[in-house]
């Protein structure tokens, strides 16, 4: 959508390509070739995020701006103060977000109409913990939506307070 940002492991991106990510959760740009058999892709033409045995463990940093402030510690992090922040991620292989304050953070943010909606398909698993919880999809002015489709998530919360699951209207 657009004025739609996203971030994983505290990178921003903004156009179709691959990254990389290692055990330790480290995640690093690998242009436009597929690197190996642990990495993510970006569709920018249709808004997919493909995680392929990916292991995240760094989050957006804290700063005084958004989205820093907004979404700051998310290892996937979708903000739009304009309007709808929506993502789909496709999961292949095990696939792991463990060691940051949320796993996945959808939020629109907007005074206007803005719904929030995250989708996780594919084959794959995916396990998101983090210390504020798992997934979290919010929306401040619309409807927030989180569907899972013949995928095997795992969402939770990594400390003694907090939820798994968020999805917040």
């Amino acid at each position: 959508p657009n004025g739609q940002e996203l971030y994983v492991g505290g990178m921003q991106i903004s156009s179709t390509g691959y990254w990389k990510t290692d055990s330790d959760g480290n995640v690093t740009s690998a242009g436009e070739t597929q690197p190996g058999d642990n990495y993510i892709y970006y569709n920018a033409n249709d808004n997919t995020l493909t995680l392929h045995n990916a292991t995240i463990k760094e989050a957006l940093g804290y700063g005084n701006n958004p989205p820093n402030s907004l979404i700051s510690g998310a290892a996937i992090g979708v903000l739009n103060q304009n309007g709808a922040a929506e993502l789909t991620i496709q999961l292949k292989g095990t696939n792991t977000i463990a060691e940051v304050s949320w796993g996945i953070y959808v939020l629109a943010h907007s005074s206007s109409t803005g719904d929030a909606s995250l989708t996780i398909t594919g084959s794959g698993s995916l396990n998101a913990s983090g210390s504020s919880g798992g997934i979290q999809v919010q929306s401040n002015s619309g409807d927030a939506t989180l569907t899972i489709q013949n995928a095997d998530v795992t969402a939770e919360n990594s400390s003694s307070s907090g939820d798994g699951v968020t999805v917040r209207a």
